[in-house]
């Protein structure tokens, strides 16, 4: 197949779902997972893309964030480890508060698979189906709202106000960046928003963050960094964030290999 067909088909299927996957299209086009990375890499030269860890996706016009899909696939063990590290943290029959991210879905997996008694909190659908389909002794609460595909969530005002009913006995929240500087960000006003409102509206609050999120800063800005009871994470955070959170009384928790 010559390299303008191959183009061509992969622009056809990121257009279909806004993504696509490496290996998906090497197993599609017959070709090397290096082949469709010299393509994505050429294609991303003319804007038709963006290319991410295990793929590429189209941005939308006021959302950065990666699809969740792209997400999952990324640092897989390592969100595991900080999982195991974070369901540590919690205790049996607590009431826990989880976002919409893939390192939280990974939290709620841990949860599962330790058969924990605990009522969980939680705007994400991927979580949700997660319990739908399980048999655990989870009570489980949805908050609602309008439905964001990009990344499996509910996320408006209304979801906003949910979540006032609520008081947890912990938050875990992983937001795309978390800076010394500007505190935490996002890529999405409304998930920033409900982020905001989950850290608040708890007694312990946990931040999850590899080691990528400490590099920059997404464009939503919000508040939480300052509260945090404790930061998991996998690599040493830079120093001026370790100076950062001593200051403040936060403490850091690195996983291990």
């Amino acid at each position: 197949m010559l390299k303008i067909e191959r183009q061509n088909l992969i622009d056809q299927e990121i257009r279909k779902a806004g993504f696509v996957l490496v290996p998906s299209l090497s197993e599609l086009l017959h070709c090397s997972e290096e082949t469709i990375r010299r393509d994505l890499k050429e294609m991303e030269k003319t804007g038709a893309l963006v290319r991410t860890h295990g793929g590429a996706y189209l941005v939308e016009k006021y959302d950065k964030g990666y699809p969740i899909e792209l997400r999952k696939s990324y640092l897989q063990h390592t969100k595991e480890r900080m999982a195991e590290a974070a369901v540590s943290e919690i205790q049996e029959n607590d009431v826990v508060m989880l976002d919409s991210s893939t390192t939280c879905l990974a939290v709620a997996e841990a949860i599962l698979a330790h058969g924990m008694s605990v009522t969980l909190i939680t705007n994400s659908l991927a979580i949700c189906n997660l319990f739908s389909e399980a048999n655990s002794s989870v009570n489980l609460i949805a908050l609602g709202g309008t439905f964001r595909r990009r990344t499996a969530s509910f996320a408006d005002p209304n979801t906003v106000e949910a979540i006032r009913c609520y008081y947890a006995d912990v938050a875990m929240v992983s937001c795309p960046k978390a800076n010394a500087e500007f505190g935490l960000s996002d890529n999405h006003i409304s998930e920033a928003n409900v982020r905001r409102r989950l850290l608040k509206n708890a007694k312990r609050k946990i931040l999850i963050l590899d080691h990528t999120k400490f590099e920059g800063t997404a464009n939503i800005l919000f508040d939480g960094l300052d509260e945090a009871d404790l930061i998991i994470t996998d690599q040493r955070v830079p120093e001026e964030f370790e100076r950062y959170a001593a200051d403040r009384g936060i403490a850091i928790r690195y996983v291990q290999e």
